[in-house]
């Protein structure tokens, strides 16, 4: 599924119901991560569930991989991450990534707690 079609997914969801298995069904695409890649290392802090991100940057451009021990987590990471891959970190850093998750219905599966998680999980994608 290409970036394009995951935002126009997500927002034909009108349902918190819809927009949950969009999730749950967006979370079986992303590869999970070996233990040995699960270290405090590539740990997210601040997330409510355990989030790690792996990020490789190859001819100026990132790659990422990323794993979470929550489906719905791993549905937002698919979402968050269908935005920047392939990106150069200047594309990245110049993109509003917070408006960006508003765009794609999420803000009802955002509680406080997990906001905090995804603007680290944001702020972990943008840094250098």
């Amino acid at each position: 599924m290409t970036n394009f079609n995951i935002k126009e997914h997500l927002q034909a969801c009108r349902s918190k119901e819809e927009t949950f298995k969009a999730l749950v069904t967006l979370s079986k695409n992303l590869p999970r991560l070996s233990e040995e890649e699960k270290t405090d290392e590539n740990k997210v802090k601040g997330c409510e569930s355990a989030v790690w991100l792996i990020e490789a940057t190859m001819d100026g451009k990132r790659h990422f991989k990323a794993d979470s021990d929550a489906k719905l987590m791993r549905g937002v990471l698919v979402a968050l991450l269908s935005l920047v891959e392939g990106k150069t970190i200047a594309e990245i850093q110049a993109m509003d990534l917070k408006a960006e998750l508003t765009e794609l219905n999420l803000s009802s599966y955002l509680t406080s707690s997990r906001t905090n998680g995804v603007l680290s999980i944001i702020k972990k994608l943008t840094s250098c």
